[in-house]
């Protein structure tokens, strides 16, 4: 091989190697930015699914006598008329029991 040839392939080479880990898109950078779409992504699946159940709770609770009562029951404690609701309620002024 020449002089010549060498030089070219160093120069060859030299440009790979600065390819690879080097200039302002390296292969490191674009393995973290894949990684960051990979969890960007699963994070808009998840966003999603929890909207879609979201929305599904919304027309439930829009559209379904039954379930409107349901709610109305268990999360804002109301009664029908005629009704009796006993709350249980825990003591907690006696502090922790030593047996």
């Amino acid at each position: 091989m020449t002089a010549g040839r060498w030089l070219t392939l160093a120069v060859l080479v030299a440009a790979a190697v600065f390819a690879w880990t080097g200039g302002d898109y390296a292969m490191g950078d674009y393995r973290e930015l894949v990684a960051e779409e990979a969890a960007t992504r699963t994070r808009i699946d998840s966003l999603r699914l929890e909207a879609d159940s979201l929305a599904a709770f919304r027309d439930s609770l829009l559209r379904v006598p039954a379930f409107q009562e349901r709610m109305a029951r268990e999360r804002l404690g109301m009664i029908q008329p005629g009704e009796l609701m006993i709350r249980l309620v825990e003591d907690t002024s006696a502090g922790p029991t030593s047996r």
